[in-house]
C-alpha cells in the first residue's frame, strides 16, 4: 500500500475519538443484525508492513459482561454503532493500519462458524510516545477451537475468554485485562424500536451459502462493517472473503 496515494486519518495518542460502525454507508443504517452477538477488538500495525507478518498488536478489546449478561455488540446496538476510543498514549508516532474486528457468535457452537467482520483504515498517529509493541500475524492469531470462538451463546455464560493475542499495556507490554470501551453519553442514540428484541435468533438465510462452508478448524470471515474514516483493505489488497487459520 502506498501511503502517498491514500489519505490518512490523523489521530493523537491519548486523546479520545469516536468510531462509528454501520452495516452500509446510509446514515439510517443499523450497526449489525441484532442476533449477531460477540466481542469487538482493535489492532494497529505499521503501515509500511502492509499488514503482513508479525505486525499486529491489540490496543482494545471488549467481550462479554457477566454483570449485564451482554456482549459488547449488544451495547453498540443501543448507540447505533457509536463508541469512543483512545489509542494508548505511549505508542510511537507514525503511520499505521488500524483494524477493527467485530465478531458474531450466533452460530459458533459449531467449530469454524464464528463470523468475522474486519475493516481497516489508515491513520497518522501524533504522539510523544516511543513504544513499538510486539506484533502478531493476522491470519494466524485466531484458532477455531479457542473457547472464545467455539461457544454456544444461547447457554448460560459464566465467563468469556477473549480470542487473539493479549491486550497491549504500557506497564507490562501486554496484559490479559480488557480495556473498558466507552459508550457516548449523548448523541447517536437509537430511535425507539431500534433495540433488538429479546430472544433474537438468526434469520433464514444467515447460514453460509452452499460451497462457502469453511474447512475444519477455520472461522468464517464475512463482509466487513464500516468504522469511521477512510476504508482500506487490511492487507493493502482488494477485500475478499477468506478464512482465518
Amino acid at each position: 500500500m502506498d501511503a502517498k496515494a491514500t489519505k490518512n486519518l490523523t489521530l493523537t495518542a491519548g486523546v479520545k475519538f469516536g468510531l462509528l460502525f454501520r452495516e452500509n454507508a446510509k446514515e439510517e443504517s443499523r450497526f449489525i443484525q441484532p442476533h449477531h452477538k460477540g466481542p469487538v477488538m482493535i489492532y494497529l500495525a505499521p503501515l509500511a508492513s502492509n499488514g503482513e507478518g508479525d505486525v499486529w498488536f491489540k490496543i482494545f478489546e471488549k467481550g462479554y459482561d457477566t454483570k449485564t449478561k451482554r456482549f459488547f455488540t449488544e451495547e453498540l446496538q443501543e448507540t447505533r454503532g457509536a463508541m469512543d476510543f483512545t489509542i494508548p498514549e505511549d505508542i510511537a508516532a507514525g503511520e499505521y493500519l488500524m483494524r477493527t474486528d467485530v465478531l458474531a457468535l450466533h452460530q459458533a457452537k459449531k467449530k469454524g462458524m464464528a463470523e468475522f467482520y474486519p475493516n481497516c483504515v489508515q491513520i497518522k498517529l501524533v504522539s510523544k510516545g516511543t513504544a513499538k509493541p510486539k506484533g502478531y500475524p493476522i491470519p494466524g492469531v485466531y484458532k477455531a477451537d479457542h473457547p472464545g470462538l467455539l461457544i454456544d451463546i444461547y447457554d448460560p455464560i459464566k465467563s468469556y475468554e477473549m480470542p487473539g493475542p493479549l491486550l497491549y499495556s504500557k506497564d507490562l507490554g501486554t496484559t490479559p485485562q480488557n480495556q473498558e470501551g466507552e459508550i457516548p453519553e449523548e448523541g447517536n442514540q437509537p430511535e425507539e424500536g431500534d433495540k433488538p428484541e429479546e430472544g433474537d435468533k438468526p434469520e433464514e438465510g444467515d447460514k453460509p451459502e452452499e460451497g462457502d462452508k469453511p474447512e475444519d478448524g477455520e472461522p468464517v470471515v464475512k463482509k466487513p462493517k464500516v468504522p469511521a474514516g477512510k476504508k482500506k483493505p487490511c492487507n493493502g489488497r482488494k477485500k475478499k472473503k477468506r478464512h482465518f487459520k
